[in-house]
């Protein structure tokens, strides 16, 4: 049970991400980031549903997307940004638990940055709040076998 990574897109470009272990046949970031912004905007178009969890053999990927408006532009002009935490679990994770996990992260990130900042700045703007994943996770991100040898 643990979390490999997890990470923030906005319109499926990676805004901000954190790996906790290295999984064996790793995808590079871009590519991973447009399956799942490619998988999120199929379940939109044909399901008419918002993406929740997939499985693969070992890994289970969690999301939670939000649309993001900006206040400041009229209705009829506004163009809708998807902003999506995204996470790369064991298959054995409890989902139910990371997904409040999520929940809470995306809450942090939202009242930390303004939606003008999500939309405008470069990815470097949001490195720091990667220190509020390890909070917000905590044990979650360890490997049974870490989490025993942190006991000690």
């Amino acid at each position: 049970m643990a979390i490999f990574e997890t990470g923030i897109l906005l319109n499926g470009n990676i805004l901000i991400e954190k790996k906790y272990y290295d999984a064996s046949n790793a995808l590079d970031n871009q590519l991973r980031a447009g399956l799942l912004a490619a998988v999120d905007g199929f379940a939109h178009d044909a399901f008419n549903t918002e993406l929740d969890s997939f499985t693969l053999s070992s890994y289970t990927l969690v999301a939670l997307s939000r649309n993001l408006e900006i206040p400041i532009i009229p209705e009829e002009e506004a163009k809708s940004h998807s902003l999506m935490i995204f996470t790369i679990i064991e298959k054995d994770t409890n989902e139910k638990a990371v997904k409040v996990c999520m929940k809470k992260a995306l809450d942090q990130f939202l009242n930390r940055y303004s939606v003008n900042d999500i939309t405008t700045k470069d990815s470097s703007y949001f490195a720091n709040f990667t220190i509020r994943f390890d909070k917000i996770f905590k044990d979650l991100i360890l490997k049974s076998e870490d989490r025993f040898s942190s006991m000690f």
